[in-house]
């Protein structure tokens, strides 16, 4: 079993210095987002918050807070490639728990996912705080939760994950 891990810290517990050259994942929570986070994203963490701010400025309410993980230790020292494949995973989570970004328009790489659980089935640990949850709500995970897949014959994969559905607050009346 080929094994990702991705431990999510809060934006405000995060030190800058861990973050300078680090490659991950990250969800941003922007200030209008309530129940879904506003952006999951990857890549080289400090250059894409840059690229964010100026580029998407106009995109993203701040302040922001958010979650993010360094994809670090990995046994075939591929980071970025397991970043991209954590950021489509959670995507893919995120889109079967009600829980899809505002602003998220490419899916994520179908092809990184399928090309890492080639030979073998490819779990995700998430550790940390739950991206999924706001950041005001979040408290650290007790356990870890996993995402499974498997390569399918047709060229596609199958997932389970330990996500519910997420549950949607009934209106006073």
């Amino acid at each position: 079993m080929y094994t990702i891990r991705a431990d999510f810290q809060s934006f405000r517990d995060v030190n800058l210095a861990e973050l300078i050259g680090a490659i991950g994942v990250y969800v941003i929570w922007d200030a209008r987002a309530k129940a879904r986070p506003t952006y999951i994203g990857e890549g080289n963490i400090l250059k894409r918050f840059t690229d964010h701010v100026t580029r998407d400025g106009r995109r993203f309410a701040h302040p922001w807070s958010g979650y993010v993980a360094i994809v670090a230790g990995s046994t075939h020292n591929v980071h970025k490639s397991e970043s991209t494949v954590v950021e489509r995973l959670i995507l893919d989570v995120a889109k079967d728990t009600d829980r899809q970004p505002q602003v998220n328009v490419h899916p994520g790489h179908l092809s990184k996912v399928l090309r890492l659980c080639r030979d073998e089935m490819l779990r995700v640990a998430v550790s940390g705080h739950d991206p999924l949850i706001h950041p005001a709500e979040s408290k650290p995970l007790s356990k870890t939760k996993e995402i499974k897949v498997w390569r399918e014959p047709d060229e596609t994969y199958g997932f389970s994950h330990d996500w519910r559905l997420r549950r949607i607050r009934q209106p006073i009346i």
